[in-house]
């Protein structure tokens, strides 16, 4: 089964009248100085900022789905060089046309066949493992927030949306998320509740490896390909993340630059230190 006419027609003039020529995500990547990028995927700028407990800026992406946004690190070369770890088999459909040092498929070994995806831990742990003899910069792809939508309970990932399906509506076999959550089939508002909570987990997951990375003095991005939809009017109605539709839900991705501390001299005078604290003479 297909998304109902009316929606495709939708979809179809979006996709003409949005391009991707307003992106900066790759030029900001491409002038920083980094030695470790996490790719969250799907993840939504509004999301991450209410769930982080941390500044989030934002990037404008050049794609609105995962196989538009590797055609575009295809075509500007942007992960050159770079030590690739992704659980997202997506990488094995370009893989011929990504210009790399080295790429780890965590999907072939690493995937859950309870969760239907691959936990951020084996990708993380991963890159502690390498990072420090590896000479190149790594380049971490995790699968969250994507569908499934996982979370952890307790020390546990689970999915906190388990209808998996395929579904069925008048006798016809729904396998597209999108479309499910078009039809109505996916329960949308526990959806985008299992989706924040997802998102929750995969940052409060990071937070117990980006300490080390910046003490260690590596320098972390942390962004996304795309974001994702649930229908809302100000999303034009649409769901999940069609691609090219460059619309701000879906471009919008987080960005979030950490780089290690540098030392300061000692603030020794009382007015030093009132400086230092931001009281002005």
């Amino acid at each position: 089964m297909k998304e109902e006419v009316g929606y495709r027609a939708r979809k179809r003039v979006i996709q003409q009248l949005t391009s991707r020529r307003r992106s900066d995500q790759f030029t900001r990547l491409q002038s920083a100085d980094w030695d470790i990028l996490i790719i969250l995927d799907a993840c939504r700028t509004d999301i991450l900022q209410q769930a982080a407990g941390w500044p989030v800026d934002s990037a404008i992406s050049p794609a609105s789905c995962t196989p538009q946004w590797l055609q575009a690190v295809s075509s500007d070369s942007l992960f050159e060089g770079t030590h690739i770890i992704s659980g997202n088999p997506q990488y094995e459909k370009v893989d011929a046309n990504i210009s790399y040092e080295t790429l780890e498929p965590f999907w072939k070994n690493h995937w859950d066949s309870t969760l239907q995806t691959v936990p951020p831990e084996p990708i993380l742990d991963r890159v502690d493992d390498i990072v420090e003899e590896s000479s190149h910069s790594i380049v971490a792809h995790l699968q969250q927030p994507h569908w499934p939508y996982i979370a952890k309970l307790g020390n546990e990932w689970m999915l906190a949306y388990d209808d998996l399906g395929p579904w069925t509506l008048d006798s016809e076999e729904i396998t597209s998320v999108q479309v499910a959550m078009q039809r109505g089939v996916i329960d949308i508002a526990k959806a985008k509740q299992a989706y924040d909570a997802s998102i929750r987990s995969v940052w409060h997951t990071l937070t117990e490896y980006l300490p080390d990375w910046i003490n260690s003095e590596y320098r972390v991005i942390v962004t996304a390909d795309h974001g994702e939809m649930f229908g809302l009017l100000r999303e034009f109605g649409f769901y999940e993340h069609p691609c090219s539709c460059h619309l701000a839900p879906l471009i919008n991705v987080p960005w979030i630059e950490l780089t290690p501390r540098e030392e300061t001299q000692t603030a020794d005078k009382v007015e030093d230190r009132l400086r230092a604290l931001g009281y002005a003479e």
